[in-house]
């Protein structure tokens, strides 16, 4: 098993270093005066060049305003009633037989039947 010095890497990577550092240095000193002024012109009109206006930011704030009032509304539509107890019937004595006859006010069961869908499917028979 060979074992390596750090310190062998830590000089390679130093000899790189200063080897990349001088070709930088070389290829800087031959860019010729006119493509230095002309870099020099650009990187100033660029820093000074007013930054376009971001007309877009409040399409995306109505955009999200809306399509989160239409979750709540669908949520709201869509959400599933909490268990109830039905409201006791009040029931009338009829003066023919006896019988007990319950107004349709005060037993909601038919409405809450023609409703369901086994009301839409005998409609759609």
């Amino acid at each position: 098993m060979t074992h390596t010095d750090p310190g062998v890497g830590m000089h390679a990577d130093a000899r790189f270093d200063d080897a990349m550092r001088a070709a930088h240095a070389d290829a800087v000193a031959s860019v010729s005066t006119r493509t230095r002024v002309q870099l020099h012109n650009r990187l100033h009109a660029a820093m000074s060049a007013p930054r376009p206006a971001r007309g877009h930011r409040p399409a995306w704030g109505l955009a999200l305003a809306g399509s989160l009032a239409l979750v709540a509304v669908i949520g709201l539509r869509t959400r599933a009633p909490g268990p109830s107890t039905p409201p006791p019937v009040a029931a009338e004595k009829s003066g023919d037989d006896g019988d007990l006859v319950a107004s349709l006010d005060e037993t909601p069961d038919l409405y809450l039947w023609l409703a369901s869908s086994d009301a839409s499917g005998l409609v759609s028979e």
